[in-house]
């Protein structure tokens, strides 16, 4: 346990001293964050993260699915001038970010299914002196809310509302 903590430690003293100075900057106005960490993002890997197995068959059966979801996606983004790889080709390329779309779901009282979506952008940030990553969450979206059983496909205009306001914020800082 000892030697846990102190390579812990160890990591973020070497993550500190390895940051920019702009990056300890912390303001209030989250878009001057935002134009800061969206800058050349270009090579993009798309996931969907699907809720528990149980309800992904349910959302299935009404016409959202992740692995659709997830074509839908890349051909958008692809359409807006992304390179799209897959998640193997991100883990090689030192400029490519994940694009991760999370799907939440909670059945509540009287058969209403509550949700939520978060979409985020996960940047590649090195570790000095070494050819080593770790994930950065740069940027994030969500929505959530509740509905019906047979209104469940709602989400994927929710999903791709998310995706627009990404490629938005992508070309107000490029």
């Amino acid at each position: 346990m000892k030697q846990r903590i102190l390579t812990f430690i160890a990591v973020l003293a070497l993550v500190h001293i390895s940051l920019p100075v702009s990056a300890l900057y912390f303001s209030w106005d989250n878009q001057a964050f935002a134009n800061a960490t969206l800058k050349g993002v270009k090579t993009l890997a798309v996931n969907v993260d699907p809720p528990i197995k149980s309800l992904n068959g349910e959302l299935n059966n009404y016409g959202v699915s992740d692995i659709e979801l997830e074509k839908i996606i890349s051909l958008r983004l692809r359409d807006a001038g992304f390179n799209v790889v897959t998640a193997e080709q991100a883990r090689n390329d030192p400029e490519a970010a994940l694009l991760k779309l999370r799907i939440r779901m909670i059945i509540s009282y009287g058969a209403v299914y509550s949700y939520g979506l978060d979409l985020s952008l996960n940047q590649k940030a090195g570790l000095s002196g070494s050819n080593n990553y770790y994930s950065v969450r740069t940027w994030s979206d969500g929505v959530f809310g509740g509905t019906q059983q047979t209104n469940l496909n709602i989400l994927n205009n929710y999903s791709m509302q998310l995706v627009e306001n990404f490629i938005e914020a992508h070309r107000a800082q490029n």
